[in-house]
């Protein structure tokens, strides 16, 4: 890596060049005035004022005034001897102005136009001139400014020029130093922390971007720490799990023997406690294997199919639910619903976990409404129950893993997890974001 510079020397830097710019902007008009001047297509800044006193005896003593070659820019007005107007080439402020000349003597010495009374045998003759550069040309000096009006708009155009070209280039210089701050941080907000943190020209820059670095190493370490440990937990839960239900099957099998039995009351009432409870493991075992799952990630086995053939095999189940419940079911679906490419078990089960949802707060003898649409490239499963409906806070935190807006239903053998796990399914299906 090259030698890196302070920010501070970074600024005394763009300051330095930035006034070395506003010499230049200030530098080059001053320059093509002066190269004007020498070339003869710009006159001195009293060049007109030398030439009309140079001119003012030769037109006191020609008779007519059309004879005399009048410089560029010099304007006249004739008077008589009662100063009546006779002739002129003035007119409005400029004539009133030469007018006020003849008659007072007196003339604003700030204007740039300055006047110069001849007198000749039957008249009198106001010369206007101007003071300043002007052009040679005459084309020049119909359609352009002065040359000093060129020269302040020239250094005008400049200073602005270099301030924003220095500007714009200091401002690209600062973001290419912080670019490899901005790509780190969008890297560890994708959480990607397996990348090498780039570097600046600018110490304190690259003093920040080595603490990045640091920090995102030691987050990885740790992350990784906490990843493995998360791995090995999720493992273990779902060994155990298996590994449960062989002797679960045992014990069911065993009690299955046992009630083909000739028992007792009393038995047949301690059998029957047996055979409740392994249902009860076994249901313990399921949410244990369906969480491992969850968090491991699903194997999708992804598949097309025909969204309304798939939608008449969800509704056979759900009517069989429904049934053993007393409770209605009323499926509608759109026209032309295409197909659909998704793992079909998984949907099914992210379905059904909704429905069954559904059926556990329905009133005896209610109804569930279940309504399929396609709208543009989305296809939208609508679930309603007669119940009492969603809180503020069950809306809220509905997908979470173990929440249970009603606490009672912990004793009905739930535990919280079947809409998170259709959140998940449906995630891993890619169907929503």
């Amino acid at each position: 890596m090259k030698k890196t510079t302070s920010l501070k020397a970074s600024f005394w830097k763009f300051l330095c060049m930035l006034l070395i710019g506003l010499i230049g902007a200030v530098a080059i008009p001053f320059s093509l005035i002066l190269a004007g001047t020498s070339t003869g297509l710009i006159t001195y800044a009293d060049y007109s004022e030398r030439c009309t006193k140079d001119l003012a005896p030769v037109i006191a003593a020609t008779p007519d005034l059309a004879d005399v070659q009048l410089p560029m820019g010099c304007e006249y007005l004739v008077l008589d001897k009662n100063y009546q107007v006779t002739e002129t080439t003035l007119e409005g402020d400029d004539l009133d102005r030469a007018m006020e000349y003849a008659i007072s003597g007196q003339i604003n010495t700030n204007l740039n136009k300055q006047y110069l009374l001849v007198t000749r045998k039957n008249e009198y003759v106001v010369l206007q001139y101007y003071i300043g550069s002007q052009f040679t040309n005459e084309w020049l000096y119909e359609h352009f400014p002065s040359p000093e009006i060129l020269l302040y708009i020239f250094i005008a155009i400049n200073c602005i020029a270099v301030r924003v070209i220095l500007t714009a280039k200091f401002a690209k210089n600062m973001r290419t130093q912080l670019s490899p701050l901005f790509e780190a941080t969008r890297q560890v907000a994708e959480q990607n922390l397996d990348f090498e943190v780039g570097h600046s020209k600018i110490k304190e820059f690259e003093d920040v971007l080595c603490s990045f670095a640091n920090m995102k190493d030691n987050l990885k370490i740790s992350l990784e720490k906490q990843w493995n440990a998360e791995q090995l937990q999720r493992e273990q839960i779902a060994a155990l799990a298996h590994d449960l239900k062989t002797p679960l099957t045992v014990i069911q099998g065993n009690i299955d023997l046992i009630n083909e039995t000739e028992l007792d009351d009393e038995q047949r009432l301690y059998a029957g406690y047996i055979t409740e409870s392994s249902e009860q493991i076994g249901i313990y075992i399921k949410v244990l294997i369906d969480i491992s799952r969850t968090i491991a990630g699903y194997q999708l086995h992804l598949e097309k199919f025909d969204i309304a053939d798939y939608m008449g095999q969800i509704k056979a189940q759900a009517s069989s639910l429904c049934l053993t419940k007393g409770i209605c079911l009323q499926l509608e679906t759109g026209a032309n619903l295409g197909t659909l490419k998704a793992d079909k078990l998984l949907l099914e089960r992210a379905i059904m976990n909704v429905i069954s949802n559904a059926l556990d707060y329905s009133p005896p003898q209610g109804t569930i409404y279940v309504t399929v649409q396609k709208t543009d490239c989305f296809l939208h499963i609508s679930i309603t129950d007669e119940g009492g409906g969603f809180t503020p806070e069950a809306l809220h935190h509905a997908q979470k893993q173990f929440f249970m807006g009603d606490k009672s239903r912990t004793s009905n053998m739930h535990f919280g997890m079947g809409l998170y796990i259709t959140s998940s399914i449906i995630k891993y299906n890619g169907l929503i974001n």
